[in-house]
């Protein structure tokens, strides 16, 4: 049995550069937590040969090829991280499956819970591993907040904020704003706001929810959300690629009873506060701990661990980042575009 996964990448392009930087990073040591030496820098395949030879030669991957279905066939690759637009995800991800491939695949995996249901079911037939690459669930910052909720340092949560705007022009040639590539605000920054409100609420089922949006050229510019989960936390959030945000990080607030937790950038956070009240009013409080986890190389590395040591133990399902966390949360942005009447031109 090996004792290490020769790792490709599918789609070679910005993120793609990121994980390949986590997973050089992890070769040389800088993730403490997991030998170097179970992760093999193999293959890259892109649709322009030319293109994935200079990813290749940048990241010091073994060999290159100039089509998907090269990978797929190449019985020597172990798992592929996919890393192309989100419309593309399905075919990509079952022809991964279907080569005999264990899958690490950008966020959302599915445009729909019927596109991830083909996914999870492929998966478990071939009893291969699957993971959405869900980045925040594997965070050591969002471990620490989780652990002073948990010890009660800012009482019961009650509501939690946050926003995701970016200021980009309008581009018809721009994935973004491209309806046929699943373009939009919910599903490349939206979903990071569910699935942070969500982890903190524990996973309790949501059973209220409203929001507003508005469309821009087919896709969502702007939304704006409110949920209620089962336990009684609130949260509510904004998220839009045409308008800024008024300042230069995306936060989060949590409140709590006794005192409420500051997040810096909450879906790659590195850095929070934790306040405590100093009277019954809230207008006064203090901070008494500064959460501070600076990433081993990107933030990137920690899911290709995870991924890859589980892979290594015959599993074919994360117990951090589950086929049913993945289910809700693509559960619930099906159910926001199905009140905002939204839907993909790739589907019926």
């Amino acid at each position: 049995m090996k004792n290490y996964v020769n790792w490709a990448i599918l789609a070679p392009g910005r993120i793609a550069n990121a994980m390949a930087a986590a997973m050089n990073g992890i070769k040389d040591g800088k993730l403490k937590t997991i030998d170097g030496n179970k992760i093999r820098l193999y293959a890259v395949a892109s649709r322009n040969l030319e293109r994935a030879q200079n990813f290749a030669k940048k990241w010091n991957f073994e060999k290159a090829y100039g089509s998907y279905e090269e990978l797929y066939n190449d019985p020597e690759v172990d798992a592929v991280y996919i890393a192309n637009p989100h419309a593309f995800h399905l075919d990509s991800v079952l022809g991964c499956l279907k080569g005999g491939k264990h899958v690490l695949c950008e966020k959302p995996a599915g445009c729909s819970r019927e596109q991830l249901d083909k996914m999870t079911s492929l998966a478990r037939e071939k009893n291969l591993f699957f993971m959405e690459a869900m980045w925040t669930a594997f965070n050591p910052a969002i471990a620490e907040i989780r652990r002073e909720i948990a010890a009660g340092t800012i009482g019961q949560i009650q509501n939690i904020d946050s926003r995701f705007c970016n200021r980009n022009p309008y581009d018809p040639d721009d994935r973004n704003y491209d309806p046929r590539q699943a373009g939009g605000a919910l599903l490349d920054l939206g979903i990071y706001n569910i699935y942070f409100a969500m982890m903190l609420a524990d996973f309790s089922p949501i059973t209220a929810e409203s929001s507003a949006v508005r469309m821009l050229k087919g896709v969502d510019a702007w939304n704006s959300v409110n949920l209620t989960f089962e336990n009684g936390i609130v949260t509510s959030f904004q998220d839009a690629m045409d308008l800024p945000s008024t300042v230069p990080t995306h936060d989060a607030v949590i409140y709590g009873t006794k005192g409420y937790i500051t997040v810096e950038n909450f879906f790659c956070t590195q850095k929070a506060d934790v306040h405590v009240y100093k009277n019954i009013w809230g207008g006064d409080s203090e901070v008494v701990r500064e959460i501070r986890q600076p990433f081993a190389v990107n933030g990137y590395e920690y899911e290709c661990a995870h991924a890859t040591e589980f892979i290594l133990a015959g599993k074919s399902e994360s117990d951090v980042h589950t086929f049913k966390k993945s289910e809700d949360l693509i559960d619930m942005m099906d159910t926001l575009r199905k009140d905002w009447n939204f839907k993909y031109p790739f589907e019926k």
